[in-house]
């Protein structure tokens, strides 16, 4: 039942996607020349980039912004933690006049990518390779630590969460935003299926059980995307996903000596260039509502939002 139903609304990711990573493991990147290979890094830079330089679909402006004023920002150590390819911290930079901006992600081709990108704008970023759980700088370094779409992917959030605290000087601000687990657009099955809402009714071990043997099933063709994983890891509720609710996530961030811990809510179909058509603008309206309601919040709020100062 569960593979069937995949099937009926399969989806496939595009190679020329710049805002999927795994761009860099298809053959028009592997096989490419010097030069494109570098336009390829180039254009997922500018994917980010290009989003938070437009204001009506900026993450920075249309979620933090609205509640800190932009002039706090001004002259202060940044880091992006799970900066992908560095597009998103480099139009930072420049919108809002940082000191010194760092970013953060695993892999070592977001790092050739953002410096190449940085190198090209002539700002002074610093990017490393390193993960949330064992942040490489200092105690109480950053005056902000901002983290988007990444915190659903960290194999340990609480440690992650620490290790924030640990490098915020007083006074500074970790501003993370990420889809809670339920979520029923954000199950990151969308390399097979764009059926919404498919966690909320099967057991996530048989859905992982399928998604996985779709992707055999499709042979060569998705060697670029599916990866060498063939089952879940004891970390993972869903591939790449640890499974994290509103509920679990209030309670990690009651373990360190948060100054104040501000929520953001906002319900689904309100962020994205979707959120700017007029239907999506009314059904969002539907939502409002259930998002104040302890439980329907984790079906129908768009992400964990927060701003939580040390």
């Amino acid at each position: 039942m569960i593979k069937y139903l995949m099937k009926i609304f399969s989806s496939f990711p595009s190679k020329d996607n710049p805002e999927n990573w795994e761009i860099f493991n298809h053959d028009d990147y592997l096989k490419s020349s010097e030069n494109q290979k570098k336009e390829i890094r180039r254009s997922s830079c500018i994917a980010r980039y290009n989003i938070e330089k437009d204001t009506k679909y900026s993450w920075m402006e249309n979620y933090f912004l609205k509640d800190i004023d932009q002039k706090k920002l001004e002259n202060k150590t940044l880091l992006d933690l799970g900066c992908f390819t560095g597009g998103r911290l480099l139009a930072w930079a420049e919108n809002y006049n940082l000191k010194k901006s760092y970013g953060l992600d695993i892999n070592p081709i977001f790092k050739i990518a953002a410096d190449e990108f940085a190198d090209e704008k002539n700002l002074n970023v610093d990017f490393k390779i390193g993960v949330g759980e064992k942040l490489p700088y200092e105690d109480n370094f950053f005056d902000f630590v901002v983290s988007t779409d990444t915190f659903e992917h960290v194999q340990n959030l609480e440690n992650s969460i620490d290790e924030c605290f640990r490098v915020l000087k007083p006074g500074g601000m970790l501003l993370a935003i990420f889809p809670q687990y339920l979520q029923p657009f954000e199950s990151h099955l969308n390399f097979v299926t764009n059926l919404p809402c498919l966690h909320w009714f099967f057991n996530a071990k048989k859905i992982s059980e399928k998604y996985f043997e779709i992707l055999d099933e499709r042979g060569g063709n998705a060697k670029w995307y599916r990866g060498e994983k063939k089952s879940l890891e004891n970390w993972e509720k869903l591939p790449t996903l640890n499974g994290t609710s509103i509920r679990k996530f209030q309670k990690i961030l009651k373990i360190n000596d948060w100054d104040n811990i501000r929520w953001i809510k906002r319900p689904i179909l309100t962020d994205g260039r979707r959120s700017k058509k007029l239907i999506f603008k009314m059904l969002s309206l539907l939502f409002y509502p259930l998002i104040h309601i302890k439980y329907l919040d984790e079906l129908f709020m768009g992400r964990i939002c927060v701003i939580c100062k040390k």
